[in-house]
């Protein structure tokens, strides 16, 4: 046989024994990786022992610690934070939250909460806050909420902790957004409350007894700074108005009381 011919038939046959050999390590060694994992996963190492949280304003220590409470002493390699995180979605503040695993014994809650931005009028009289999304908070009271607007609405509801407005109501948010600019709000008289047709169409009650018509939520700022201006010369001239119309946008009418 040509000896060039045995040489290369000796280098494959070393070469196949040394991919025999890697894959023969290959194989223990996931074998005992996963042994380890199964080891550590079962033992007290990585087992849960404190929790960190972001500041928060309305959510608890103790709701937090409640929501934590079936994960202590659980490995952190075989523990879902999902429980965790449904726990305390369900609170009625949390906009949104993050578990984390915080190695090698912790966990860290990272909490987004809501922020009141009106007060609602619920079937029963009663004056709840509410977030940007229609989220209803908890019930208002003078410390918490006495500065926010009141809206008020045709569909009579029941409120809870954690539901959500009639979806007519939604349409008044936007409205509360544009009142939160200082440039919209220092314009009009103040505001009394904040009032939604079965339909949609939202009206500032002012003080003083005029209404300012806005119709649909759409072209607000506009809107509202036009009916700024026919107030304002109303108001200037010694005169009070019934009601500003600028539903229909760029032709806004006014009737004088």
């Amino acid at each position: 046989m040509d000896k060039r011919v045995r040489e290369r038939r000796r280098l494959v046959s070393r070469d196949r024994g040394r991919r025999r050999a890697w894959l023969i390590f290959l194989i223990v060694l996931v074998f005992v990786a996963l042994a380890a994992f199964l080891w550590l996963r079962s033992s007290s190492v990585f087992a849960v022992e404190g929790v960190t949280a972001s500041a928060t304003q309305h959510v608890t220590k103790q709701q937090i610690a409640e929501a934590v409470a079936p994960a202590r002493g659980v490995s952190l390699l075989k523990l879902s934070t999902d429980p965790i995180e449904k726990a305390l979605a369900s609170l009625p503040y949390v906009r949104s939250v993050h578990v984390y695993r915080d190695f090698p014994n912790g966990l860290d809650v990272q909490i987004e909460e809501y922020k009141p931005v009106a007060k609602v009028q619920a079937g029963d009289g009663k004056a709840w806050l509410i977030a940007d999304d229609g989220r209803l908070l908890e019930k208002a009271t003078q410390a918490a909420g006495g500065g926010l607007p009141l809206v008020t609405g045709a569909t009579q509801f029941s409120a809870e902790a954690g539901g959500m407005v009639p979806k007519e109501l939604l349409a008044a948010l936007p409205v509360v957004q544009e009142l939160g600019l200082a440039e919209v709000s220092s314009k009009l008289p103040a505001i009394e409350y904040i009032s939604v047709t079965t339909g949609g169409a939202v009206v500032l009650h002012l003080q003083g007894g005029t209404e300012l018509r806005l119709g649909e939520p759409v072209d607000l700022k506009q809107k509202m700074m036009d009916a700024a201006t026919i107030i304002e010369n109303y108001l200037r001239d010694g005169k009070s108005l019934e009601y500003v119309d600028a539903s229909a946008g760029d032709r806004l009418t006014a009737k004088a009381k």
